[in-house]
């Protein structure tokens, strides 16, 4: 019974809050129409005006302040996006001109290698050793299993004598530049034919000796080209290891001593020895290693440079025994030396 009572109660009071609720909510909407609510209608509008506006103020600079912040944030985010981009674009940029001359090295490589009467294997150089303190080598990325062979002729883009290969391995080959001391080559002035025998220097110059000119020609001789003789060493049985007429260089100085049986020359290298990237080694020439010349044929005394010729009694060919007869051996069955770096260059 107390329960039902109790639920009685609860209904009773629901209903009658409910009721007073119509009541009052009818009565004011009777009185919105008169003058009386207008009245408190226009002050409460009035009172509370400055603070909609405040409030409205403040809702207005803080939705400013968040698009602000919000812009703010794209602007860094598509800053950084460019500043990327623009990072790639510059190191394109700064590639482009090592692109350009590593292309233009690759077309005069591969026109010179078809215009050249010689067939040749285009290798890169991937390490250069060209200080004044030791051996003046450049080393390609070609050995022993793309057919290197210590001896063969290196030449530029330009047909410029390089040097020659000193030494093989099987995926790298080491060449021993002309400009180096050990390095000697037989040279001819093609205008007056003057011969001598060209080797480097310390300062990385060549020294043309024992040039068979007069003083008069040898004043004439600064600004000639000299390219190779196809002549092997004075004083030595060998076949030129140089095919002939490879440019050498051009002389940038002559001596002209009428004093003198022979003259000198400085010849300024043409092969780019410090930055070529491509080379061209001739691959068809063979140039032969004779054993010493017999002691009484001519020529056989010590001349400029025969002090690094291969065709001392220190040859391999050596243990042959002496030459039957004066002069180089068969161009066709020519004695290769394993290594060049005491071999005529």
């Amino acid at each position: 019974m107390n329960a039902i009572s109790a639920t009685r109660r609860t209904i009773r009071r629901e209903w009658t809050a409910f009721g007073a609720l119509l009541i009052i909510s009818v009565g004011l909407m009777g009185m919105s129409g008169t003058q009386t609510a207008h009245d408190i209608e226009s002050a409460v509008n009035w009172a509370a005006r400055p603070a909609e506006t405040l409030l409205n103020n403040v809702a207005d600079t803080a939705g400013s302040y968040w698009s602000a912040l919000t812009q703010i944030n794209r602007l860094r985010t598509q800053s950084e996006q460019l500043t990327q981009q623009n990072q790639v674009l510059q190191e394109e940029l700064n590639r482009m001109p090592a692109v350009a001359d590593l292309n233009d090295d690759w077309t005069k490589i591969t026109t010179e290698a078809s215009n050249i009467g010689y067939t040749t294997t285009t290798v890169r150089v991937i390490i250069r050793d060209i200080s004044t303190l030791g051996t003046r080598t450049l080393i390609v990325n070609k050995g022993s299993n793309d057919g290197m062979v210590a001896g063969q002729v290196v030449i530029d883009a330009g047909g410029a004598l390089v040097g020659r290969i000193q030494s093989v391995d099987a995926t790298v080959s080491t060449i021993l530049l002309i400009n180096d001391p050990s390095a000697v080559v037989v040279g001819k002035e093609a205008q007056s034919g003057a011969t001598g025998t060209i080797q480097g220097s310390l300062g990385g110059q060549l020294v043309m000796s024992g040039v068979d000119v007069t003083p008069d020609v040898a004043k004439t001789l600064k600004g000639k080209p000299v390219v190779t003789a196809g002549e092997s060493l004075p004083g030595t049985n060998d076949i030129s290891p140089y095919p002939p007429g490879l440019l050498i260089g051009v002389i940038s100085s002559a001596t002209s001593d009428p004093n003198a049986v022979v003259q000198s020359a400085t010849i300024t290298p043409a092969a780019h020895l410090t930055d070529a990237v491509f080379l061209l080694v001739i691959t068809d020439f063979q140039g032969g290693f004779g054993p010493p010349l017999p002691s009484g044929c001519p020529g056989n005394s010590v001349t400029p440079g025969s002090s690094a010729s291969p065709g001392s009694s220190a040859s391999p060919g050596s243990s042959a025994g002496p030459a039957s007869t004066c002069g180089p051996p068969s161009p066709a069955s020519p004695s290769i030396r394993p290594t060049a770096t005491q071999s005529p260059a």
